[in-house]
């Protein structure tokens, strides 16, 4: 479906209830603004509403009114029959960990005169003015968490409780799949990047943070996404980031925009002489894969044109450091990786010199996959994609392979051919072919780049820069 089409399918749907006889929970204009806890023996919340737009079952943005959160659950308080919309609440369905990552899974429809806390003795109430509800923060690596999901994350956002700045965003992310911050596998950058989001720490709704609390919610957005298809080879639904219509620059940039203000990172120019060029060439950790084997002869090449190069590894910075980085290169180079969720940093016109082995760039990634990191940002970077050509450039880290049962099937034949001619067994395109590029030549294979190659994709870079 195209983006006009699904446009033109958007309806409003709203379902509303009252009663006569409810005594509400009203919150003080403090508690409002910094979610304030009153003590209530009783917590009678007002009823409880939504409101969605969407073209269809999974290209819903639902924004709640009054939810309540207690012990684990989502409640809402209605005295009609109701049936809670299907909403999606993580970016990509396959990833979730417990399904398909519906809102209905973690929503009791409750009349109001059956609260499940109403008995409870000293309860403590939390009025939370806004909130976003979220599947599983912890997805894949910086770059999904960061760069996608916090995109999802910030259009939601913005689009349904007008948190599109650093200074309006003060709602409480919640995640439903489990979720613990800062305890995240080595992402902490992209933590860091999730608590820019708003001004309140994100939780799991099953954090002990709100055990014996009833959370009243003033406003709940629930949706992120886009339209997704049935595909039509498989038994499960396709999610293109191209499909998403309300992913367009103004989102992109504005969520750019407030990360830059969280971090206090100034947005440069880019307008270098030949000597003032900058240049940063970003390499990952040898144990890592896709490391860059002769880096140093790289950024020798480089320097020798008069450039500014520094070689930076990004592991163990903050987020802040990462980006202050970005904010001062005019031609930032790197090896196809998570890295790439930083490219919002660079300043306007800036360059990126993106480098893939050609196996990968082959087998894995769509020819387009640059578009849609770079586009996506109203900046106008310049893209040059340096692809290996040498099946040989490729040098695969042996702890990583021997050990792999897949590897461990293979014919003598087929080893040696691994080994010695950097050639992956079977066919294009099969799974075991697909085996080998994804976990020993991208997980576990480091390369040596061509320099002339990379001289040539840097001269076009260098050219593109503003004078």
């Amino acid at each position: 479906m195209s983006r006009r089409r699904a446009l033109s399918l958007w309806s409003l749907v709203t379902l509303t209830s009252t009663t006569a006889q409810q005594i509400s929970f009203r919150a003080t204009s403090s508690q409002r603004q910094l979610g304030g806890i009153a003590q209530h023996q009783q917590v009678h919340p007002d009823l409880s509403s939504h409101e969605c737009t969407g073209s269809g079952q999974f290209g819903l943005l639902c924004l709640f009114h009054n939810l309540v959160l207690w012990q684990k659950q989502f409640y809402y308080i209605t005295s009609e029959e109701i049936s809670i919309p299907e909403v999606r609440e993580g970016w990509h369905l396959s990833w979730h960990p417990r399904g398909e990552a519906m809102l209905p899974e973690h929503v009791t429809v409750v009349s109001p005169s059956a609260l499940p806390w109403e008995h409870e003795q000293g309860v403590q109430t939390e009025y939370l003015d806004q909130a976003l509800i979220y599947n599983w923060l912890d997805q894949g690596n910086m770059f999904h968490q960061m760069m996608e999901a916090g995109n999802f994350i910030y259009a939601t956002a913005c689009r349904l409780l007008d948190a599109c700045t650093h200074d309006t965003s003060h709602y409480q992310l919640f995640a439903t799949g489990y979720f613990e911050f800062a305890n995240d596998n080595g992402l902490p950058a992209a933590h860091e990047s999730l608590q820019c989001l708003t001004s309140r720490i994100p939780r799991w709704i099953e954090d002990s943070y709100w055990d014996d609390q009833v959370v009243v919610i003033g406003k709940t957005a629930v949706g992120l996404g886009g339209h997704c298809n049935e595909s039509e080879h498989e038994d499960k639904l396709q999610c293109e980031w191209d499909s998403i219509s309300y992913m367009q620059n103004e989102y992109t940039s504005g969520h750019r925009q407030l990360l830059l203000d969280c971090l206090g990172v100034t947005d440069q120019s880019s307008k270098p002489s030949q000597q003032q060029t900058k240049v940063t060439i970003v390499q990952r950790l040898l144990a890592k894969g896709r490391s860059m084997l002769n880096v140093l002869e790289m950024k020798s090449a480089i320097a020798a044109t008069g450039a500014e190069v520094q070689i930076v590894n990004m592991e163990g910075k903050t987020l802040k450091q990462q980006a202050e980085v970005l904010a001062h290169s005019h031609i930032y180079i790197l090896v196809h990786g998570a890295a790439m969720a930083l490219y919002m940093f660079l300043p306007k016109h800036a360059a990126i010199i993106e480098i893939q082995h050609h196996y990968a760039h082959s087998a894995v990634y769509p020819s387009d996959m640059h578009q849609r990191t770079v586009t996506r940002y109203d900046m106008d970077y310049h893209h040059e994609l340096l692809i290996s050509q040498k099946s040989t450039d490729i040098f695969l880290q042996k702890d990583k392979v021997l050990k792999d049962e897949v590897y461990q099937k293979l014919t003598a034949g087929e080893q040696l051919q691994l080994w010695e001619q950097g050639l992956c067994p079977g066919e294009k395109d099969d799974k075991l072919q697909q085996h080998c590029v994804q976990h020993w030549i991208f997980l576990a294979g480091n390369m040596v780049v061509d320099l002339e190659m990379l001289k040539d994709a840097y001269h076009r870079a260098w050219q593109s820069l503003p004078a």
